[in-house]
């Protein structure tokens, strides 16, 4: 009885750990760099664009791990939701010698779209995986 196994294209190796890691900070610094354009955003996306490159000339990358970009998205969404956690409207802060206030957005939109896009990378991750 002939045991050996003939390989497939889709039989091989899973990405590794540290790829989807690689994809997912390029997702998380696209994200941040539009939501901070004004300031350091154009630094962020800068990085982005260079891991991405990266990403796309390295062979090891080159895989369905980039799927996680969507993950880094909505890691920047959620950080998003969580700073506008007591939004919406006028937020005011108050200690013993001055009172600041900021306005802050409802944070349910950031929210959803941050479990959109992690539940979307946990679903194609997956699929890619079968």
């Amino acid at each position: 009885m002939n045991t050996e196994r003939v390989s497939s294209p889709h039989s091989g190796s899973h990405p590794a750990p540290w790829a989807y890691a690689w994809w997912a900070v390029a997702g998380a610094l696209l994200g941040f760099g539009l939501a901070s354009i004004l300031t350091i955003g154009l630094l962020l996306l800068l990085l982005a664009v260079l891991l991405a490159v990266a990403g796309f000339l390295l062979k090891p990358l080159r895989n369905h791990a980039a799927a996680a970009v969507l993950g880094g998205l909505g890691v920047a969404a959620l950080y998003l939701a969580w700073l506008n956690r007591e939004g919406p409207g006028r937020v005011c802060e108050t200690t013993t010698t001055s009172t600041s206030c900021v306005e802050e957005w409802s944070p349910w939109p950031f929210l959803v779209v941050a479990l959109l896009l992690i539940t979307a990378t946990v679903f194609l991750v997956r699929l890619a995986r079968r």
